[in-house]
């Protein structure tokens, strides 16, 4: 899975059955976002969550923002 994902153009947030994966040019914005911004992992998802909201995706687990953190934080590091 994480082959085909990087081969369309998605980075997997873990090694082996991710559940979920970061595109390739949304970590490319991010480098530039960091030379920015001092905490870019905490807007980044901060904004991912508010644009997903908006687009009917409602986070049900109060949690499930600090895991996108974590997740986004392992495919950039």
């Amino acid at each position: 899975l994480p082959h085909t994902l990087i081969s369309h153009g998605l980075f997997p947030t873990a090694p082996s059955q991710p559940q979920m994966a970061v595109s390739v040019e949304l970590l490319s914005f991010y480098c530039a976002l960091f030379e920015h911004l001092c905490n870019a992992i905490n807007t980044l998802t901060a904004a991912l969550n508010t644009y997903y909201s908006r687009r009917g995706f409602r986070m049900t687990n109060p949690k499930v923002g600090d895991t996108m953190i974590l997740s986004v934080h392992a495919a950039v590091c």
